[in-house]
C-alpha cells in the first residue's frame, strides 16, 4: 500500500510540474526516480516533446544495457523520439548502482577502461540473471505502472524497445502485462533469452545487423520466422554490414548521427511502425495478421529476411 502511494505522489508532483513547464516550451529531459515494491527507487530520464504536451501522449519505455541510461547517444535517441510527441522514459531495467562506474563512462564507454568496467558489471548482471530473472522484469513493471499513473501519458498505448539484453526481456515481460501495445526488439538473442509465448505476442518491430558481434542475427530470423508462422504481425529489418548497436551508434568524438545513414533509416520505419500500431482501428479497417512484404529502394539497408534477399548476394 505505501508503494502504491509513493507511486501515485511521485508521478502526481512530476506530472503537474512538467505539465507546467511544457506549456512554456521548456521541457525536454528529466531525471526521474520510479519507486520499486522493494522501497528502492530506479533511477531513470524522461522525455517530452519541447513544443509542449496537448492532450496524453503514447509512451515508448527505452530499456538499454547496464548503467547505459547516461551515454548520450541514447538520449538523443529518446529526444528524437519525444519530438515525435511521444513520452519517452530511458531506463536499465538491471538497476545497476550508478556509483560503480567511472564519472566519465557515458563518455567513453565503449573504449578503454570504462568499456572494461562495462564488460564486468555486464557479467554480474548476466550471473544473476542466470539465477532469476523476476526482479529484472520487476523494474519493466515499475516503470509501466508509473507511466500509467501519470496524466501525461496515455495508458492504452505503450510501447516496450529493449536493446541488447533488455529485447529479450521484452518478449517475455510482454506476454504477461498486456498494457504493453507493442515491442521494439533491438538485436537481442541468447545465451541469455528469457522464454515467452508467441501466441501472447502484441505487434513485434525487430532490427538487426547482419554483422553483430553480440548476438548472431540468427535469433532475429529465428523470431521473425516464429511470428510469421503464427500470423503475428510483425517487422523485420535485417541490415547488412552492421554491428551491435548500429541504430544509434555513432562516435562522439568525431560523428554525429546524420553522418550515418542507416540511423536514420531505421529511425524511420521505427516512427512509421509506432504510428501504425498505436493508431485506433476504425471499424471498417482491418489490421492484417502480419507484416505485408514490400520491397526497398534500397535494399542495401534492409529487407524482411523470409523474402527479400540482400543485393549482390
Amino acid at each position: 500500500m505505501r508503494v502504491c502511494v509513493r507511486l501515485l505522489f511521485a508521478v502526481l508532483f512530476v506530472g503537474v510540474i512538467l505539465a507546467f513547464l511544457s506549456t512554456n516550451c521548456l521541457a525536454q529531459t528529466y531525471r526521474i526516480e520510479i519507486p520499486l515494491k522493494n522501497g528502492k527507487t530506479l533511477p531513470a530520464f524522461m522525455f517530452l516533446p519541447q513544443s509542449g504536451v496537448k492532450g496524453r501522449l503514447p509512451a515508448v519505455i527505452c530499456g538499454v544495457g547496464v548503467g547505459s541510461q547516461q551515454i548520450p547517444q541514447y538520449h538523443e535517441h529518446c529526444r528524437f523520439l519525444a519530438e515525435r510527441n511521444f513520452a519517452v522514459i530511458l531506463m536499465d531495467p538491471s538497476n545497476y548502482p550508478e556509483n560503480l562506474f567511472p564519472a566519465s563512462y557515458p563518455y567513453t564507454w565503449d573504449r578503454g577502461a570504462s568499456y572494461m568496467v562495462g564488460s564486468v558489471n555486464q557479467g554480474v548482471v548476466a550471473g544473476r540473471l542466470a539465477i532469476s530473472d523476476e526482479w529484472y522484469l520487476a523494474s519493466i513493471k515499475a516503470t509501466v505502472d508509473y507511466l500509467c499513473c501519470s496524466p501525461l501519458v496515455d495508458p492504452t498505448r505503450i510501447v516496450f524497445s529493449g536493446f541488447s539484453q533488455p529485447a529479450n526481456a521484452a518478449l517475455t515481460y510482454a506476454c504477461r502485462d498486456q498494457r504493453i501495445r507493442a515491442i521494439v526488439w533491438n538485436y537481442g538473442g541468447s545465451p541469455w533469452v528469457m522464454p515467452y509465448n508467441v501466441l501472447q505476442l502484441p505487434p513485434v518491430l525487430i532490427f538487426h545487423g547482419e554483422d553483430d558481434d553480440v548476438y548472431d542475427v540468427k535469433y532475429a530470423r529465428k523470431l521473425a520466422s516464429e511470428l510469421h508462422t503464427n500470423a503475428k504481425y510483425y517487422e523485420a529489418y535485417i541490415y547488412p554490414r552492421q554491428k551491435h548497436m548500429f541504430n544509434f551508434y555513432y562516435d562522439l568524438g568525431s560523428e554525429n548521427r546524420f553522418m550515418r545513414p542507416v540511423i536514420q533509416d531505421s529511425f524511420d520505419r521505427l516512427i512509421a511502425f509506432l504510428n501504425r500500431v498505436l493508431e485506433t482501428p476504425s471499424r471498417n479497417k482491418k489490421v492484417p495478421p502480419f507484416a505485408l512484404q514490400q520491397h526497398f529502394l534500397n535494399p542495401d539497408l534492409a529487407y524482411y529476411p523470409l523474402d527479400a534477399p540482400i543485393s549482390g548476394k
